[in-house]
């Protein structure tokens, strides 16, 4: 009778690797690279001025601080993929290409500075996004991470069809994203053996409470009410930006200063509706 070696029993094993994972759009990005993308694309005149209009209600009542961001930015997700559906990867790259290279920069201080130190310290830097994958790619390159994981948007014949792929399986658009459930494929595939009792895990919003759950080194940046809740009870670290100063805070009070916002409902990944 033959026996298999057990990893535990004198193969060699992997190092662990610490990992340090960041959500973009609100963590990193001062934006969203969705809006930015939809902006661009009306511009060219490869989505029409309808468009706009279809979300300019949301966006003015959101930046007259009559409406909630969450309500302005899902409502600019379904606009946004309805247009993109039927259109072509040969329209939308230049677009994606011209967003990079014009907001590469609109980063915040404090993440990027935390990026530089934790790839200094030798850390594996990943970046989990909403955001389609091209986009997520392109940028997660500039700032020097190891890898990025977007959404990947199925297209047949250089057009884009309205899914989403995962694993090789096709999803509605609006399917629930699950970061923990892509991030543990993301490490099975490329074999990397993470340590997360030691990993850092940065998020801005409630559909990030899950990933940074799963690590030891949770920080909620600039956090949703939702996010800022969960932190406060959970103990983790908040650090909110405001103009030139970084504040770390400690037994923070919230404090709700207008009606409840529909909660974003986290998009991108094959949790179906």
């Amino acid at each position: 009778m033959t026996t298999s070696r057990s990893r535990t029993s004198g193969a060699r094993q992997s190092p662990r690797v610490r990992l340090a994972i960041f959500d973009i759009d609100g963590t990193i990005f001062r934006s969203s690279l969705l809006i930015e993308l939809f902006n661009e694309l009306v511009r060219r005149g490869v989505f029409p001025r309808q468009a706009s209009l279809e979300v300019e209600r949301n966006f003015v009542a959101w930046l007259n601080r009559k409406g909630h961001y969450n309500d302005y930015l899902m409502k600019l997700v379904k606009v946004h993929y309805r247009y993109q559906t039927g259109c072509t990867v040969r329209q939308v790259e230049p677009a994606i290409r011209a967003v990079i290279a014009w907001q590469k920069d609109r980063v915040y201080r404090y993440t990027r500075d935390l990026i530089k130190e934790l790839r200094a310290k030798g850390f594996y830097l990943l970046a989990i996004s909403n955001s389609q994958n091209s986009m997520v790619q392109r940028f997660a390159h500039v700032l020097g991470f190891d890898a990025a994981i977007g959404r990947a948007l199925e297209v047949v014949d250089g057009i884009y069809t309205g899914r989403v792929l995962y694993d090789g399986k096709r999803f509605p658009i609006e399917a629930h994203l699950d970061k923990v459930a892509i991030l543990t494929s993301f490490l099975s595939t490329h074999g990397v053996n993470a340590d997360l009792k030691h990993s850092i895990a940065v998020g801005d919003s409630e559909g990030d409470i899950p990933l940074l759950n799963a690590v030891g080194n949770p920080i909620a940046f600039n956090p949703s009410a939702e996010l800022a809740a969960v932190a406060q009870d959970r103990g983790w670290q908040i650090v909110v930006e405001r103009k030139d100063i970084v504040y770390k805070i400690h037994d923070a009070q919230i404090i709700t200063v207008s009606e409840p916002q529909h909660v974003r409902v986290p998009y991108g990944h094959p949790k179906q509706k």
